[in-house]
């Protein structure tokens, strides 16, 4: 049963992959007993170089206790959509006139499959895959916590609304595609009614009309399950830099996610190291330091970690350590599962 989900969020540029990837090379340190699962969502995966091991769509191993995947939602698509795409497809071609009108038949093949699906529903069913506890195999690894490297907000927001009202986005994608042929058949069904009709096999469309509302009351159930194991061990940490645009991300996801999870932290990333013999760099702080303050005033009631940028990049496992210390010191891992103003 998974204990922790902690998902990451916030502007893009803002240090998101790094302390994702940190936050979970610490814990598998802290916890050696527990199996801890990296995943990263934003388009621009770069776990890869953070690791300095390639990951790519395979759950791959780091430690003896710590995965990674950069999952590729195309395949997952495919992968989890497929049986509902071709009933739906079965189901259209039992239409009047589809079955005897080759290029509407064609259209149906080309168009109507899991590469039309929105990008955010293809990433979405894969993290419910991830997620859904009562769908586990023998096959499949029972991870303990997981950390999510989520896109900026506006695409974090759909993550957390299809688990949640998924049924109704393949309904609405559905129909969308019922409509886009609908005035081409039309056009042909006065014409052809009466020679369709013998061939109307209403059985065979009542079947897989149950076969395919069985299936979207299975997706209903499973986004049930989802929302609530998101709202009971769910924990955002919004990451921000001490400047105003990052500033103003933060307050808005805050706003927009509020319903959906628990936000627990905030991280302000990057400040810059304080200077001795730099003006500019002195002035750069100065600045920073004042965002910093509006930061930690708007988000006084959680936990604030700060962490100065550093000289190298954190790469491997090495760096992402020294990452990890400079985020959060020597502090216990209940303290990162748990983070308390």
């Amino acid at each position: 049963m998974i204990e922790r989900i902690i998902v990451l969020g916030g502007k893009g540029g803002v240090g998101k992959s790094s302390i994702s990837a940190a936050t979970a090379v610490l814990l598998s340190k802290l916890l050696p007993n527990k199996k801890i699962l990296l995943i990263s969502f934003d388009m621009a995966h770069n776990l890869s170089d953070l690791l300095s091991q390639k990951i790519g769509n395979m759950i791959t191993p780091i430690t003896s206790n710590l995965w990674a995947i950069e999952p590729d939602p195309n395949i997952y698509a495919e992968k989890y959509t497929k049986e509902l795409v071709n009933k739906m497809k079965e189901l259209m071609k039992q239409m009047p006139l589809v079955g005897m009108l080759p290029q509407i038949e064609k259209f149906f093949d080309t168009t109507f499959t899991s590469d039309s699906i929105p990008l955010a529903l293809k990433n979405a069913m894969f993290f419910q895959k991830i997620l859904d506890a009562e769908n586990v195999t023998s096959q499949d690894i029972q991870f303990d916590i997981i950390v999510a490297d989520f896109p900026p907000t506006a695409n974090m927001i759909t993550l957390f609304e299809i688990p949640q009202d998924q049924v109704k986005v393949v309904l609405k994608y559905s129909l969308n595609f019922y409509n886009s042929i609908k005035g081409t058949i039309r056009n042909f069904s006065k014409m052809f009614r009466q020679i369709l009709k013998p061939f109307n096999d209403q059985e065979k469309r009542k079947e897989l009309g149950k076969e395919i509302f069985n299936m979207i009351v299975d997706l209903e159930k499973r986004g049930e399950r989802i929302t609530e194991l998101i709202h009971n061990v769910g924990s955002l940490r919004l990451v921000s830099i001490a400047e105003k645009p990052s500033f103003e991300e933060v307050k808005r996801a805050r706003d927009l996610t509020k319903k959906y999870i628990n936000l627990d932290a905030v991280h302000i990333n990057m400040l810059t190291p304080d200077p001795k013999h730099c003006n500019f760099c002195k002035q750069m702080r100065q600045i920073q330091l004042k965002f910093s303050e509006e930061i930690k005033k708007e988000f006084k009631n959680l936990k604030i970690w700060e962490s100065d940028k550093l000289l190298e990049e954190p790469i491997g496992i090495d760096g992402l350590r020294k990452l990890a210390y400079e985020i959060y010191g020597d502090i216990t891992a209940d303290e990162i599962l748990n983070p308390k103003a």
